[in-house]
């Protein structure tokens, strides 16, 4: 008796919710934004106190303990807990929305069977915490890459014998709404967000047993050529597809910063 051909179901890739990253976003602006405020009112204000008294003694040493003192408030224990909440937050929501779209998606897929007794036991806390964790230093480094930044030009400045109008000129337009710090936080926001998601769909989809998927690319200008070149190729979720263009394995939405590929479950009934 001929071997009945098994049929072959290609689910539609779990997206994440781009509201999610842009709300995490908005709330690490918020504390960027804090951030620059008082390290402005502290550095800047000094300076223009001793704006003539710049090439004296001690100079040197007060610009040390200011730093020293921003560096501590802002690395201490009321940053550590709002590091800790946000990212717990973010994390657990993106959990939720991720479990919500993929549990429909396989109920899709399965015509309705009840999926609880095969999922219901993720095993996912530790991937869980781990990104907790992750998130929760990311945010605690935003202080202290902001305030190395500042104290570089601050100390080269004085160093040099610049005015305070060009120190303020230099602090304004490399810590503004364009710099490092607001780049960063807007890179963290977007790679998390769909990184975490990818990591999240990835476990699940082989916890039901599914070991293969067809690589989707959000197939716009944005996306790499070595990204686009995979699009709609079939791949091991144990592997990644294999680029030939850059000599490794990829996991759609996980191995590089800010991709936002993702793969088609294949299920086989």
């Amino acid at each position: 008796m001929a071997k009945k051909k098994k049929r072959r179901i290609v689910v539609p890739p779990i997206k994440g919710t781009k509201s999610l990253g842009a709300d995490y976003r908005r709330k690490l602006n918020q504390f960027g934004r804090a951030l620059i405020a008082e390290v402005k009112q502290e550095v800047l204000a000094f300076l223009k106190a001793q704006e003539s008294a710049y090439a004296m003694d001690g100079v040197a040493d007060q610009l040390a303990r200011i730093f020293a003192k921003l560096k501590g408030k802002f690395t201490g224990h009321a940053t550590l807990s709002f590091a800790e909440a946000t990212a717990s937050q973010f994390v657990h929501k993106i959990n939720a929305t991720n479990k919500s779209k993929f549990d429909r998606a396989m109920a899709r897929a399965f015509r309705g069977v009840n999926l609880n007794s095969i999922i219901a036991d993720e095993g996912l806390e530790e991937l869980i915490a781990l990104n907790v964790h992750k998130n929760t230093g990311l945010i605690t480094s935003l202080p202290d890459e902001y305030i190395k930044q500042v104290e570089t030009i601050v100390n080269n400045n004085v160093a040099s014998g610049a005015k305070y109008a060009t120190i303020e000129k230099e602090i304004v337009s490399k810590t503004g709404v364009n710099s490092k710090l607001f780049g960063r936080i807007k890179t963290i926001a977007m790679n998390e967000s769909q990184t975490i998601n990818s990591q999240l769909s990835l476990r699940r989809t082989t916890k039901l047993g599914i070991t293969r998927g067809i690589y989707r690319t959000s197939r716009d200008k944005a996306v790499r050529p070595s990204h686009r070149a995979l699009d709609g190729q079939e791949f091991e979720l144990s592997k990644g597809a294999w680029s030939k263009m850059e000599n490794k394995y990829i996991q759609p939405g996980i191995t590089d910063i800010n991709c936002r590929c993702g793969y088609s479950p294949i299920i086989e009934v």
